[in-house]
């Protein structure tokens, strides 16, 4: 290929593969290498075929030869490709298939952008608007719930009072409400516990932020943690940056949202032989306007099934036994407030990542995440 031609192909943002006629691989660009994984020289010396290039996905194998066959091109917004061929290493891609004929010859031209970075950004944005939409449901209504439930605790403490102070002239028959007396105040409790969770979901909360160093935030969690659940033979793991520089931050916020995390990993890997949470801190590479921090929380769990995956966010989903379902909506929240943002990545049956986006220094005003992708 011409040394110019190369030179153009290798400074554009698509990832341009080019197969010849036994769709045996020519030339990848840098683009396409650093998406796949592979090296040019790789591809062209092993004489790497399209089907090992794309892992024997059929759907694109059997485009690759409709083109080859009709000559006419071939789009798909929304294809799946595995990176180096694992399924924790998903992207989304935009993928064209072209026919170039050269005199006797021909080539097929795939050109593919990656569009994760945008897809993850518009769930995220979605996620966002569905929590303000419950949120403004949950601050109208709060106050209708609690005010019968304010009346009908005062009802039950009063009888149980009664109870207490008549005892021995009552029948054996009243004697025993007290008990239940005592049921219903604790369950209105717990409502009202309820109702503030759901509540903080409604309000803006003004953050009382500080310079703070997250490694030693996650380091205080990791210590009780693990202090509390030293019977069940969880090892956690700490691959902290050092040099990871501090951000401004509500200490207490984020240790709420750092705890429901673990928390969630140590439900997910206690009943695995060798369970494993990994916390992982280090400075996001990929975006530098604003830059971001970025903390891993990696756990060889349970995973989350793909009819689960889209809801996890949703305020009342929840999988757990005693769950409410709002500990991932109040977290995001919590993290939105901080300018940052939270990503999942999950393969059922093998283990979850969930990646928590903060920006790093005294970043007090900045754009929604989007807008710097």
């Amino acid at each position: 290929m011409d040394i110019k031609f190369k030179l153009i192909l290798n400074n554009i943002n698509y990832s341009i593969i080019l197969f010849n006629e036994e769709l045996t691989i020519e030339f990848l660009n840098i683009a396409a290498q650093e998406l796949t994984g592979y090296s040019d020289y790789f591809s062209y010396s092993n004489h790497l075929n399209a089907n090992q290039f794309f892992h024997n996905n059929k759907y694109i194998i059997a485009k690759i030869n409709e083109v080859m066959k009709t000559g006419e091109g071939f789009i798909d917004f929304d294809f799946e490709f595995y990176k180096n061929n694992r399924q924790n290493n998903k992207r989304s891609i935009i993928v064209e298939i072209a026919k170039i004929n050269d005199d006797e010859k021909y080539y097929i031209l795939i050109s593919m952008k990656d569009i994760t970075r945008f897809k993850e950004m518009d769930n995220i944005i979605k996620n966002e608007e569905k929590l303000q939409n419950f949120s403004r449901f949950i601050a109208e209504i709060s106050h209708e719930i609690r005010n019968p439930l304010g009346g009908v605790k005062a009802s039950a403490s009063y009888l149980k009072k009664k109870i207490i102070e008549e005892h021995d002239s009552l029948p054996e028959s009243l004697k025993e409400l007290s008990q239940f007396t005592e049921i219903i105040v604790k369950e209105i409790d717990r409502i009202n516990i309820l109702i503030e969770d759901l509540l903080s979901l409604s309000k803006n909360h003004k953050i009382n932020a500080e310079m703070l160093n997250v490694n030693k935030v996650i380091n205080e969690i990791i210590e009780i943690e693990t202090a509390v659940n030293s019977e069940k033979n969880i090892k956690f793991i700490k691959e902290f940056d050092p040099s990871l520089p501090e951000i401004f931050a509500s200490e207490d916020a984020l240790k709420q949202v750092f705890l429901n995390i673990i928390k969630n990993a140590i439900v997910a890997v206690q009943n695995k032989n060798k369970g494993f949470i990994r916390i992982t801190t280090r400075i996001d590479a990929e975006r530098n306007i604003p830059k971001f921090i970025k903390i891993i929380f990696s756990d060889n769990g349970v995973g989350i099934s793909k009819k689960d995956f889209n809801k996890l966010f949703e305020p009342f989903f929840t999988t757990k036994e005693k769950g409410t379902g709002l500990g991932l909506a109040i977290s995001q929240k919590i993290i939105f407030e901080h300018n940052g943002f939270i990503n999942v990545k999950s393969v059922k049956n093998k283990g979850t990542d969930v990646i928590v986006y903060l920006p790093e220094g005294k970043n007090k005003k900045i754009a929604h995440p989007i807008n710097h992708t």
